[in-house]
């Protein structure tokens, strides 16, 4: 093991160590994410979760291919929360070198409510970030904390056109999770750390299981609560974003890259160029 890759096991275990005792009293369970991403028409890609094939953690290997990808917010979203899904996206932006996603504001007057069904949102031309107050009709669970949901051109699962993320925010308050609590009996959770996760599907990656890569974003569950964060890529997350969008510059350096991630890994202000 090279001393890149300590360095980077040792900081995690020591984060780890850190959100376990500022959570030390607060309600923090593990969520499942294995039914918060899907396509209209329910394929998944046949080697996706077979470590022995290229296109393993992935679910569309050609990724988007006019960059960056334009998006709007849920106009209910607070500047807070519009910096941690920021923060979240310049995480992925770092891990290539390269700029992937463009703000182009607030989607005025729409929000996850406006639509009547999970997947009628990709019908509109914009690629949002939604809160949605009544997810019975998204048709998932309600233990469901978000879902992506996206759409391959001719029903071809190599690329993506388009996509949009669903946050489950009738049964779960979305904010920083290391500064706020619980509101309204709502569980709090860490909107940058499921954000990340989330935008990983957004960008092409699938989920990669704890047994195969235990600190990696794309884990198919993730821990809420109060105090509760992990906003980080694992070195494997970094590669197989690589593999997707290749890299620049100091980026290629993989194992520097995921440790500049995780020692920067805190939400962002939202700059003029951001929006």
């Amino acid at each position: 093991m090279g001393l890149g890759a300590k360095y980077l096991l040792v900081l995690g275990a020591l984060i780890a160590a850190f959100t376990n005792f500022i959570a030390c009293g607060a309600q923090m369970y593990k969520a499942s994410l294995h039914d918060d991403h899907s396509r209209p028409s329910g394929t998944q890609l046949a080697n996706s979760e077979d470590p022995n094939s290229v296109e393993f953690g992935l679910h569309a290997p050609g990724g988007w291919k006019s960059l960056p990808i334009p998006f709007k917010s849920d106009p209910t979203m607070s500047d807070q929360q519009l910096n941690l899904l920021l923060a979240a996206m310049k995480t992925w932006e770092t891990a290539v070198g390269k700029k992937l996603f463009r703000y182009d504001g607030k989607h005025a007057a729409v929000t996850g409510d406006s639509f009547p069904d999970l997947y009628s949102s990709l019908k509109d031309g914009v690629n949002g970030n939604y809160f949605d107050k009544n997810w019975g009709k998204t048709g998932k669970r309600s233990v469901v904390l978000a879902t992506t949901i996206w759409n391959n051109p001719n029903n071809y699962y190599q690329t993506i056109d388009a996509a949009d993320i669903r946050y489950n925010h009738e049964l779960y308050f979305m904010s920083d999770a290391l500064l706020q609590s619980p509101v309204d009996q709502r569980e709090i959770v860490d909107l940058q750390s499921l954000a990340t996760h989330e935008l990983g599907h957004w960008l092409g990656l699938a989920h990669v299981t704890e047994d195969y890569d235990s600190s990696s974003i794309m884990n198919p569950s993730i821990m809420i609560g109060e105090g509760l964060a992990n906003r980080s890529l694992s070195i494997g997350d970094v590669q197989r974003i690589q593999k997707v969008y290749g890299c620049t510059g100091s980026a290629c350096d993989v194992q520097s890259t995921a440790r500049l991630i995780m020692q920067s890994a805190s939400p962002q202000s939202v700059s003029s160029s951001q929006r």
